[in-house]
């Protein structure tokens, strides 16, 4: 399908849509603002957002935002040049909050809620915000963080005031100022954070929508769950192609399998986008419920082999898996049907974008797809810009389809006795163990080979096995120096705030 039918397919091109698009950017400017301004004049009536609370349409949402933009405008201050963090859970608040800002033209910096304290006033004392947008329940992050700006919770009486004041109709009718950046911040969960901003544009992001309108036909859909936090890159992109397909987002403050699966059950949604770790768990319940399900996006952690495979034969929906980064933005995409010919691929990059292995040696190129080197890619939807190479830090190789696959973390992988070993090579296969339900695996220090891998399991309720017993069934299955120097079996693998294992908190136990 060509891009024009793409773009026909989700109504912008038609008389309407072009110019409610245009009427909403000249309202709005070039910015996330816009995006919801057309999507309330194309689609009024339709729900925007059903969180835990309540359910707002597409034209509330957006009062709501041109309410709230005047306050922060005129009340609060708030303009180009000048620094908000917003340190929100997934609810209406943050996309009102979220869309607000982008209005004013500021700066927009998304904070994992479950961020240190020192870590937040660390952020705070390098950024200068001007104002700080929380939910009320983080009032104790927020104080013990240091930071005694400009605050504003978004779920007190003051918020609520500020997005129902009458003054909308002080906005300029068009807006002079270019767009602020919006800043995702990335790692910091063993060291310091990095950022990665982005101004909106008319035209570097074309190619990765239309790659994902064309391979996941999101164009046909009307209701999407987004599970993972929208101040992830992930979550972040599943909220604007909704908004511009005029979709119901669903979201929910905390990801648990057993709401999510009612969810999905009761509300018919047929879109999801979530960490593996999230399908594995809502899989392990009840599959049944997720029958609704025609899309599921699976993206931001590896998804093993034996996920994939359980996933497609278990669910009548469609699985895709996206790899990208938050300084690069989406790079790949496998397909339904790439998935099910290569389980665990993260496919093939998508059109703009160049992608290469390096030698993790020399730094050269790798000719060879099957030598496992860093991923390098540039592409003119990055955070560092079309000119330039992302260092994503991946590490995969290429098969004979070209298709790729991950092999982790270059600060994963370990040196035990001479020998590169890499932590999801044990991953993939001790969750094919039937006792198995999750696993993590992570490099400790050894004093004989220098590094050893350690493993974390759970094993489903009906089975009984202790350590040894996994020990001796790894044997014959991986080589030697892969051999786990220990198993623990645990109740629980621990999640971070986007529902990847959390190692950091497994080597602390």
């Amino acid at each position: 399908m060509n891009k024009l039918q793409l773009l026909r397919q989700t109504g912008v091109l038609s008389a309407k849509g072009l110019l409610a698009l245009i009427k909403s950017i000249m309202a709005n400017g070039i910015s996330l603002t816009a995006l919801l301004g057309y999507a309330a004049a194309r689609y009024p009536e339709r729900t925007a957002v059903h969180d835990d609370d309540e359910a707002l349409t597409y034209a509330e949402l957006y009062s709501r935002t041109r309410r709230l933009a005047a306050a922060l405008k005129y009340r609060h201050g708030l303009g180009p040049g000048q620094k908000v963090a917003l340190c929100c859970r997934n609810h209406k608040g943050l996309l009102t909050a979220l869309f607000a800002c982008a209005y004013t033209g500021a700066d927009l910096f998304l904070i994992n809620t479950e961020i240190a304290p020192e870590k937040l006033g660390a952020l705070a004392g390098k950024h200068a915000f001007n104002l700080m947008i929380y939910d009320s329940e983080l009032k104790p992050l927020i104080a013990a963080c240091g930071y005694r700006g400009n605050q504003l919770p978004v779920d007190d009486a003051h918020f609520n005031a500020c997005s129902s004041v009458q003054g909308a109709d002080s906005l300029p009718a068009r807006v002079a100022y270019g767009p602020g950046s919006i800043t995702v911040l990335t790692g910091g969960s063993t060291g310091a954070f990095k950022s990665a901003s982005r101004k909106p544009s008319l035209s570097a992001f074309l190619n990765p929508l239309f790659t994902l309108l064309d391979k996941l036909r999101l164009s046909q859909y009307r209701k999407l769950y987004i599970a993972t936090p929208i101040y992830h890159g992930f979550g972040l992109a599943a909220l604007c192609l909704a908004t511009l397909l005029g979709a119901t987002v669903y979201l929910s403050k905390r990801f648990d399998a057993e709401r999510a699966s009612t969810l999905i059950s009761h509300h018919r949604v047929e879109v999801i986008a979530l960490v593996p770790l999230m399908l594995s768990r809502m899989l392990q319940l009840d599959p049944e419920r997720l029958t609704p399900l025609r899309c599921i996006i699976s993206g931001g952690a590896h998804l093993t082999p034996a996920l994939a495979e359980q996933a497609q034969t278990r669910l009548p929906g469609g699985l895709f898996n996206l790899y990208g980064t938050s300084e690069a933005g989406v790079c790949t995409i496998a397909t339904p049907k790439e998935l099910h010919e290569s389980p665990g691929t993260i496919g093939r990059p998508i059109e703009g974008l160049n992608l290469r292995l390096l030698n993790l040696r020399g730094g050269q190129p790798i000719a060879d797809g099957s030598v496992v080197g860093e991923i390098i890619v540039r592409c003119a939807w990055s955070a560092q810009g079309a000119d330039s190479d992302v260092a994503t830090g991946d590490l995969a190789y290429r098969d004979k389809n070209g298709n790729y696959f991950l092999c982790g973390r270059i600060d994963d992988m370990i040196v035990s006795g001479g020998e590169n070993v890499y932590p999801i090579e044990l991953e993939n296969v001790l969750i094919t163990h039937p006792a198995v339900r999750e696993c993590l695996v992570a490099g400790v220090e050894d004093a004989e080979f220098g590094q050893r891998l350690k493993a974390w399991v759970t094993i489903t309720p009906a089975e009984r096995i202790d350590k040894f017993e996994l020990l001796s069934w790894l044997k014959p299955r991986v080589a030697r120096y892969a051999m786990p120097v220990d198993v623990v079996l645990v109740e629980e693998i621990p999640l971070t705030a986007v529902g990847k294992p959390d190692v950091r908190r497994l080597l602390q136990q």
